[in-house]
């Protein structure tokens, strides 16, 4: 599955640099400078999910743990600087059985046909995205510019991880369960102080 997934990689990394090479070329020279740029998943302090992102601006830390087959939804995934967006994310979203749809309830645009949620991304200007890439950047990881889409029959408004399919990577097997579900950081003072200590 590894080889597979690499060949996969390597060979629409080599499609694309051979049909735009200039567009490749500014795209890695942007991609230098922002060497010391995080994605979602960083924790501070450590070296994962900083500075290693590939020509859709995924984060490669985050691509291997998505081919590994991540699926959480637990906010003590994530540093505590994002631990807010990422609950506040969650809230809007009714969470049911594995097999269920999870439907977004919170803000919708264009007759409840597309979902607006809040959540910064280091390579979107915006920090509007939709629903389905904020539950799959939060529950996989941080997919970039990749298309986030639903299974087939699934609800247009489905915020379950286990239902989001990434365009580009269709090949990428799905995880077959949720490891975790938690939204609870715990005693956030207690996670303040160990953060000042650390510093």
């Amino acid at each position: 599955m590894n080889d597979d997934f690499s060949s996969i990689i390597a060979s629409k990394a080599a499609a694309l640099r051979e049909q735009f090479p200039v567009e490749v070329k500014n795209l890695n020279k942007e991609l230098l400078a922002h060497k010391d740029v995080c994605c979602l998943w960083h924790k501070r302090n450590e070296p994962r999910h900083k500075g290693r992102f590939g020509l859709m601006n995924e984060c490669l830390d985050c691509m291997e743990d998505i081919q590994q087959g991540r699926c959480a939804v637990d906010v003590k995934n994530f540093d505590f600087s994002n631990h807010w967006p990422v609950k506040k994310f969650w809230d809007k979203v009714d969470i049911k059985g594995s097999d269920e749809c999870w439907p977004w309830v919170g803000a919708t645009k264009k007759k409840n046909t597309e979902t607006a949620a809040y959540m910064p991304s280091p390579f979107h200007s915006g920090k509007i995205q939709s629903a389905a890439r904020v539950a799959f950047w939060t529950a996989r990881g941080y997919t970039g510019r990749m298309r986030v889409f639903h299974q087939p029959g699934c609800d247009i408004l489905c915020c379950n991880p286990l239902h989001l399919r990434l365009r580009e990577l269709e090949s990428v097997p799905t995880p077959t369960e949720i490891s975790a579900v938690n939204l609870n950081f715990g005693n956030i003072f207690d996670h303040a102080r160990a953060n000042q200590l650390k510093s």
